[in-house]
């Protein structure tokens, strides 16, 4: 889009041919809708400078809107003008940034207060933009530049590139508060910044509100960085290669107790990520210490490499589209006005079983932009049964899916009430060996749709497919009607992103907006 390009929403055609014949007089850019759809579609193309949108515009109004995209890091920082026939208070409406006229109005007025807000905008990200201090990694290291912000107990973000990466460490009064870099958080991510030799650096001052999830004094974690990227380079030559796949040789079940906690999450993370960069990616502690542990279970012959990768079907890199994770998220803030909120939805898994349960969880790590939960990854007992969060969907547009495993035990109704926060769907799992738990998940899925209504999948893990018969029989168990689907769960990756993409399809087309029945 060309700088200042307006994005006009109004009902009213006539006001809408007055409005941007002035816009257009004053030589702005300007994109035009008539409804709220097609305001999503265009801020999805190109992110506009400026919105000015009707309270009451048809199929999404303007406060839906306003939420959505204020809650998108794409449209976030975009300035609304709001027109309305009557005074109305816009919840989040941000005070200096966006704009509220009642009609009558002058088309001038419009276009005066839209200019103001333009001109306050660009001075205020000028102001932000400001780089007190900039440079080149290769002219000062990053450990230098750390130093001499802690000498000087400075605060802001310090904001590090080298090559198609970035990443930021956040100083308050001298001291390093976090660091981040992709999904990365902590030392470990300040110790990857530290191994940078080339990029650029800028430090931002501005007031730091991230809480506090590093500790120890800089001098002591710029020490022990160092330290811990001399000794990786020493040793690198004995590390297994990045692209190297590792497995587990021995039952880990039968692995002592009161071990490193780090032992634990490394083996339980195998299941999930073979190849020995993903590994290292996602293990919660620093790379000098994971390769370490690593090569020490190696040479225990508890961890070895896998000669030749099997070669499967390549899956798309997306289990919904931008477009289609947009209105999933208009849909959940317009069907539940109770969301707490609206960057995350939570999905109950409930199972007969816990080792369907762990089967089935394995083999989300198919699913495109699934996290697993850290808590679960280092504990001893990750194996077993397990009640909470267990993972996470990453979508577009900063919503989360919350895979939250529940208990089915009739007398848990309380509980699942108390854990029901932002639920948008259930999945009910059982096999042949627990199908006398079937009545525990349909009273677990009366009770909660008792209150909300949601989709919920019913998958059979048995990892065979069901004859007619057999079917027919676990579906009158289940109280399933004729056209409602039975899924069979194999454990492979396909099927698994078959049968989300089916959930989200079933999230999207039901007609969540006007049954208001089901309000938890």
């Amino acid at each position: 889009m060309v700088e200042n390009t307006i994005l006009l929403a109004l009902k009213d055609i006539r006001e809408l041919e007055t409005v941007s014949g002035k816009l257009m007089d004053k030589g702005y850019g300007l994109v035009t809708a008539g409804d709220g759809a097609r305001v999503m579609e265009q801020c999805l193309k190109n992110t506009p400078s400026f919105i000015i949108v009707d309270l009451e515009l048809p199929v999404i109004n303007g406060e839906k809107l306003f939420k959505i995209l204020t809650n998108n890091p794409n449209t976030s920082n975009v300035p609304f003008l709001f027109l309305s026939d009557r005074d109305e208070e816009v919840e989040g409406f941000r005070i200096g940034k966006d704009i509220f006229l009642k009609r009558p109005y002058k088309p001038e007025e419009l276009v005066e207060k839209l200019k103001q807000s333009l001109l306050l905008t660009q001075e205020g990200m000028s102001s932000i933009g400001t780089k007190e201090i900039e440079g080149s990694l290769s002219q000062m290291s990053l450990a230098d530049l750390l130093q001499i912000l802690h000498l000087n107990k400075k605060e802001g973000e310090l904001k590090i590139t080298s090559g198609g990466s970035a990443g930021t460490v956040y100083i308050k009064d001298g001291n390093i508060y976090n660091a981040a870099v992709d999904q990365i958080e902590k030392e470990k991510a300040l110790f990857r910044l530290l191994r940078w030799k080339e990029g650029t650096f800028a430090f931002h001052p501005k007031p730091v509100h991230c809480p506090q999830r590093i500790r120890s004094t800089t001098g002591n974690l710029l020490m022990e960085g160092m330290r811990q990227i001399d000794e990786l380079e020493k040793a690198k030559h004995l590390y297994p290669a990045e692209t190297a796949l590792l497995k587990t040789r021995v039952d880990t079940s039968t692995l002592p107790k009161g071990l490193k906690p780090i032992i634990y999450e490394i083996l339980f993370l195998l299941d999930f990520y073979p190849g020995t960069a993903d590994l290292v990616g996602h293990c919660s502690s620093p790379d000098y210490e994971v390769y370490s542990t690593i090569l020490n279970l190696k040479n225990r012959g508890i961890i070895g490499e896998v000669k030749k990768a099997k070669k499967g079907k390549a899956l798309s890199k997306e289990l919904v589209t931008p477009t289609q994770a947009i209105k999933i998220k208009e849909k959940i803030i317009s069907r539940w006005a109770d969301m707490l909120n609206v960057n995350f939805g939570k999905i109950f898994i409930a199972s007969a079983s816990p080792e369907i349960s762990k089967n089935f969880f394995y083999a989300c790590k198919g699913l495109p932009g699934f996290i697993i939960n850290p808590k679960i990854a280092s504990s001893h007992n990750a194996n077993e049964g397990y009640i909470g969060e267990m993972g996470a969907l990453k979508l577009y547009g900063g919503l989360d899916v919350v895979f939250f495993s529940v208990p089915t035990s009739r007398s848990m109704g309380p509980l699942l009430k108390a854990f029901s926060t932002n639920l948008i769907g259930l999945v009910l799992l059982w096999d042949e060996r627990s199908s006398e738990e079937i009545p525990h998940l349909v009273d677990t899925k009366k009770n909660l749709l008792s209150r909300r209504r949601i989709p919920v999948l019913h998958i059979y893990g048995g990892g065979r497919e069901l004859d007619r018969e057999r079917t027919a029989s676990f579906k009158k168990a289940l109280k399933l009607k004729h056209d409602e689907p039975l899924f069979t769960f194999k454990g492979d990756d396909e099927v698994i992103v078959k049968i989300f993409r089916s959930f989200f399809d079933q999230l999207m087309k039901e007609d969540y907006v006007i049954s208001g029945a089901f309000v938890l």
